[in-house]
C-alpha cells in the first residue's frame, strides 16, 4: 500500500511523480527559470550547472587550452574509425546544432521601435485633448477609405409593439394601471420602418467622450428635453441602480412566479433556450395572454377571491408594461428578447412612475451609440424609433416619412411621424451632412408644443445619467446651447462637467440635488439666440481644430484648403445677415419725423450723418451676397465672357 502512494492519482499515474522519478534518475533539471524583473522577465540557467565564471591565471588558461586540443585530436580519431567501419552503409546527415549563445538574453535585446504616436487625423481632430481615442473610431477608418461599405442593422421591435393584443377600452383595472405607470405614451410613438441608412450616417458621427454628434455645424445631441418632448415619459426621479446588466437565474426563476405567475420549472426552461435570464418575446406574449385570459375569467366567477383576481390582474400589466419597455426603451441589439433585470422595477406597480424611465432610457441609448461608433459594430440597439423621431424634429431635410393629419400637440412629438421604408445603404445620407448648413437645423423644434409639455429645469442637469452600475455616460447640455435656445459658446471639457470617480449612489444624489453643482447657470447659458444658430466668435475654428465634423476627404483635384472653410463662410454670413426692409424703413420714419419739424443746418447734417451709418449694414450686406452669387462659375458669367470675347474679335481685326 505504501509504494503505491504517489504512484496514482485518480486511478491514473501521477505525472508529478514520474516528474520526479525522472530528476532523481538524470539529475538535476536543465530546464531555464524566469524570473520578473524591472526591465522584463529574464532568462537565468540554474546556479549549479552555470556558476559565475572566475579569473583565471595565464598557467591555468593555457593548460585547458592544450587539454581540450587533445579531446578534439582524440574525436577526430574516434571518428575516422567509425567512417572506416561504415563505408558500406552512408548515415544519415546529423541535424545542424547551433550553439546558443548564453550571453545575450530576451532583456538584454534591443526594444523593438514603437510605432510613431499619431497626434492628428486627416480632416481633424488637430488636436486630440477632446478625442483622445479617434483614432478606433469609424469616422478615422472611413477618411481613410476602408469599411465603405459598413451598415448597421438597426432595431426594431416597433412593429410587435403596434401589432400588440390590448383589452377593451372599458377595462378600467388594466388602463389605469397602465396610465399610471406613466408608460402609456410609448404607445404611440413607434414605428413598423426605421431607416438603417440614416441612422447608420448618424451614429458614425458620434463622439463617446462627449456623447454628441458631430457635425459640421458645432455639436448636437439627444437630450432629456428631447426625451420628455418626443416621448412624454418622466425624466425626474430615481434612476434605474441594478448591478450589471442582467440577475441571476434564481432571482429571475423567484420573479417568474411571484410578479407573473410563471412557473419555475417553466421560467428555468426559458432560461436555458436563451442562455441567461431572459424572456424572448413570444414567450413573454404567452405569458400576458395566460394572465389576461386567468383574469378575465376570474372577474365572472363568483367563487373567486378578490385577492386571486388583484394578483391575476397585477400580473397581466406587468407582463404587458415588460413587453412595452423590452420593444421600446430598453431594446438590445438582438431584439429577440427582454432582460428580466427590468422586472424588478414593475414589483409595485403604483410607484413605477417613480422612476426615471426618461434618463434611463437615454443612458441605454447612449450606450448603444457609443458601441456604434467603432467600426466592427454590426447590430444597433436600443429605441431606434426615439433615434428617428429626433432626427425628424431636427432635420426636416433628412428621411423620408409623412405627417399624420390628426395628429396634436397633446400627444408626443414622435407620434405625428410615419416614416417611409427606405435604403439601408449611408452613402447619400453621408455626403448631405457633410454639405450640411446651419440654416437647415432646427435646433428648437417644440416651441409650438411647450402648453402641453413645458421646459423642466432638470434639463440643465449635467453630469452622469445611468441604466444601471454598468451603464453610465456623461448628460452635457453646454455644449448644445443652441438647442436650449442660447448662443453657443466654447464648452468646458467633459471631465469637468462630468466628475470622475463616482458610483451609482453619488451619481443619483448629484442628480437628485442639481440645482446646488450640476446646473447649468443663467452666466452659462449665455444670451439668447436671434435667428437660432449663432455662436460666440471662434466657436467654429475651435470645433474643428478639436474634432472631426467631416466623413469624406475633399474630392481628388480640387485644391488644399482647411477643410472648416464652408462652416465659417457660413456663419460669417449669418453673423453679417441683417434686416435690409426693418433698417430702410426704420431710417424713412426718422427722416419724415424731422423734415415735419424744424430743420437747422446743424441737424440736417446729425440726420444726414446717422442715416448713412444706419444704412452702411444694408450696403455691406448686399455687396457681400452680391459676391458670393458671383464667385462661382455659372453658365451665366461663362455666357457673358463669351460675349465679351466675340466683340472684341472684330475690333480688333479692324
Amino acid at each position: 500500500m505504501t509504494e503505491e502512494v504517489g504512484h496514482q492519482r485518480g486511478g491514473r499515474e501521477s505525472r508529478a511523480h514520474s516528474s520526479a522519478r525522472r530528476e532523481a534518475t538524470l539529475g538535476p533539471s536543465k530546464r531555464k527559470v524566469v524570473v520578473a524583473s524591472t526591465s522584463g522577465a529574464q532568462l537565468q540557467e540554474p546556479e549549479a550547472e552555470h556558476p559565475d565564471p572566475q579569473p583565471m591565471a595565464e598557467e591555468e588558461a593555457q593548460e585547458n587550452v592544450d587539454a581540450q586540443e587533445n579531446v578534439d585530436a582524440q574525436e577526430d580519431d574516434d571518428r575516422q574509425d567509425e567512417e572506416g567501419q561504415n563505408d558500406e552503409v552512408d548515415p544519415p546527415p546529423a541535424p545542424k546544432q547551433t550553439k546558443r549563445n548564453r550571453k545575450t538574453t530576451t532583456a538584454r535585446n534591443p526594444p523593438k521601435p514603437a510605432e510613431p504616436q499619431v497626434t492628428e487625423f486627416g480632416g481633424g481632430p488637430s488636436d486630440l485633448s477632446l478625442l483622445p481615442s479617434f483614432g478606433g473610431h469609424v469616422a478615422a477608418a472611413l477618411w481613410r477609405g476602408e469599411c465603405g461599405q459598413r451598415t448597421l442593422k438597426c432595431m426594431n421591435p416597433g412593429k410587435r409593439i403596434n401589432s400588440l393584443d390590448k383589452p377593451e377600452n372599458d377595462k378600467a383595472w388594466f388602463w389605469d394601471r397602465v396610465e399610471a405607470s406613466g408608460m402609456r405614451p410609448l404607445l404611440k410613438t413607434n414605428y413598423n420602418h426605421v431607416g438603417s441608412g440614416l441612422l447608420t450616417a448618424f451614429t458614425e458621427r458620434w463622439q463617446p467622450e462627449t456623447d454628441t454628434f458631430h457635425l459640421p455645424i458645432g455639436e448636437m445631441t439627444i437630450t432629456l428635453d428631447d426625451v420628455s418632448c418626443l416621448l412624454h415619459i418622466p425624466i425626474t426621479g430615481k434612476m434605474l441602480n441594478h448591478a450589471g446588466t442582467s440577475c441571476t437565474m434564481e432571482e429571475g426563476q423567484d420573479m417568474c412566479e411571484e410578479l407573473l405567475n410563471f412557473s419555475r420549472e417553466d421560467a428555468q426552461k426559458e432560461f436555458d433556450k436563451m442562455k441567461g435570464a431572459h424572456v424572448s418575446f413570444a414567450k413573454l406574449l404567452e405569458i400576458y395572454h395566460d394572465n389576461l385570459n386567468l383574469a378575465l375569467a376570474a372577474e365572472n366567477n363568483e367563487d373567486e377571491e378578490d385577492e386571486t383576481v388583484e394578483f391575476l390582474r397585477d400580473c397581466t400589466v406587468r407582463a404587458f408594461l415588460l413587453y412595452l419597455i423590452g420593444g421600446t426603451l430598453f431594446t438590445n441589439k438582438s431584439a429577440q428578447y427582454v432582460d428580466l433585470i427590468f422586472l424588478s422595477y414593475l414589483q409595485d406597480i403604483p410607484l413605477i412612475n417613480t422612476w426615471n424611465w426618461g434618463a434611463s432610457g437615454l443612458a441605454y441609448m447612449y450606450n448603444y451609440l457609443d458601441r456604434a461608433s467603432r467600426r466592427r459594430c454590426g447590430n444597433h440597439g436600443g429605441y431606434n424609433c426615439m433615434f428617428q423621431a429626433w432626427v425628424f424634429a431636427h432635420f426636416k431635410r433628412y428621411g423620408q416619412r409623412f405627417l399624420d393629419e390628426n395628429y396634436t400637440n397633446e400627444e408626443p412629438v414622435g407620434a405625428k411621424y410615419y416614416p417611409l421604408k427606405t435604403g439601408k445603404w449611408p452613402y447619400e445620407t453621408r455626403t448631405s451632412l457633410d454639405r450640411m448648413e446651419v440654416d437647415e437645423v432646427t435646433f428648437c423644434p417644440y416651441e409650438d408644443h411647450r402648453q402641453f409639455r413645458p421646459f423642466q429645469d432638470i434639463s440643465w442637469y449635467f453630469g452622469w445619467i445611468m441604466c444601471g452600475s454598468s451603464m453610465i455616460y456623461p448628460h452635457l447640455p453646454e455644449r448644445v446651447l443652441r438647442q436650449y435656445g442660447h448662443v453657443q459658446s466654447i464648452p468646458r471639457a467633459p471631465g469637468v462637467s462630468a466628475k470622475a470617480d463616482m458610483n451609482q449612489f453619488s451619481i443619483q444624489d448629484a442628480f437628485d440635488e442639481y440645482l446646488n453643482e450640476n446646473y447649468v447657470t443663467e452666466e452659462m447659458q449665455g444670451p439668447r439666440v436671434v435667428h437660432g444658430y449663432e455662436t460666440v466668435p471662434g466657436y467654429i475654428a475651435w470645433f474643428y481644430w478639436v474634432s472631426h465634423p467631416k466623413i469624406w476627404p475633399p474630392v481628388g483635384g480640387d485644391p488644399p484648403r482647411p477643410a472648416n472653410v464652408e462652416v465659417m463662410i457660413e456663419e460669417d454670413n449669418a453673423n453679417k445677415m441683417c434686416d435690409a426692409f426693418e433698417i430702410c424703413k426704420t431710417v424713412q420714419e426718422e427722416v419724415r419725423e424731422k423734415l415735419d419739424g424744424e430743420l437747422t443746418l446743424e441737424v440736417a447734417r446729425q440726420v444726414l450723418e446717422k442715416v448713412y451709418n444706419d444704412l452702411d449694414p444694408v450696403v455691406k450686406y448686399a455687396l457681400h451676397r452680391k459676391r458670393k452669387r458671383d464667385s462661382g462659375d455659372g453658365k451665366k458669367k461663362k455666357k457673358k465672357s463669351k460675349t465679351r470675347g466675340e466683340e472684341a474679335g472684330p475690333s480688333g481685326q479692324g
